[in-house]
């Protein structure tokens, strides 16, 4: 280390000397970190020191501990402009990432007047989906649109298919605008169960409405990510 790195507090040292493990490929991202006695040996420091590094880490979403299991090496966050019309598969490939959109249930006449009011539908659909980044969880969504309006979307997205693809391609529309309501919050024990975190983790909570160029609804959509997987900018 250099001078100055020496002069950092010693967790710290840690820290930096470990993320610099994982952005090298020392520490493989999906991996878990080595146990900590071989951790503590090889920098030189105690538990307490170590467990303060790793923390922090675990804080910045790099590394995330599984109870009974050890520290698994968490795949850098997604960056995502609030601002975009991107949609989940767009933002993936952008990012040269494989995005799945799998189905956990369907409910083809959901009772929700509100939503349905909302979007001016005729008739509403709602599917539930965890959205996956490289085949990992990262999003729970509640997508809801007018089945009467977009028949011929229901069945591409049914079998897995991007929202906004199937839009273009089978009935022509173009998104133009977005409006994106954002809280902070924990999950419940069912979006826990499935996004794979702890009670005390926050989640985005986000909830957004999809517009054509003439402002008329297309879609709704309710979304619960952990906040260690993704950094939303805004640009103006």
């Amino acid at each position: 280390m250099d001078d100055h790195a020496n002069l950092l507090p010693l967790y710290e040292q840690v820290r930096r000397s470990i993320l610099a493990g994982i952005e090298t490929g020392q520490f493989t991202e999906g991996s878990f970190l080595p146990a900590e006695p071989e951790l503590m040996s090889r920098y030189g420091v105690s538990r307490i020191t170590l467990r303060r590094a790793i923390g922090e880490l675990c804080a910045a979403g790099r590394l995330h501990r599984q109870q009974g299991r050890g520290t698994v090496i968490m795949p850098a966050k997604v960056r995502q402009t609030l601002v975009s019309l991107s949609g989940f598969s767009e933002t993936m490939d952008g990012l040269g990432r494989k995005a799945g959109h799998r189905i956990l249930s369907r409910d083809d006449n959901p009772e929700a007047p509100g939503i349905r009011d909302r979007l001016q539908a005729g008739a509403l659909i709602r599917f539930d989906r965890l959205l996956e980044d490289d085949g990992r969880p990262m999003t729970l969504e509640t997508l809801w649109f007018d089945r009467l309006r977009f028949p011929q979307v229901i069945e591409p997205v049914a079998a897995g298919g991007s929202f906004f693809a199937a839009l273009r391609d089978k009935a022509g529309i173009e998104p133009a605008h977005a409006e994106r309501q954002i809280d902070v919050g924990l999950a419940s024990a069912a979006e826990r169960g499935i996004l794979g975190v702890t009670a005390a983790q926050p989640v985005y909570r986000i909830e957004k409405i999809v517009t054509d160029a003439e402002g008329c609804p297309l879609a709704l959509s309710q979304l619960v990510t952990p906040s260690h997987l993704v950094t939303y900018t805004i640009k103006t």
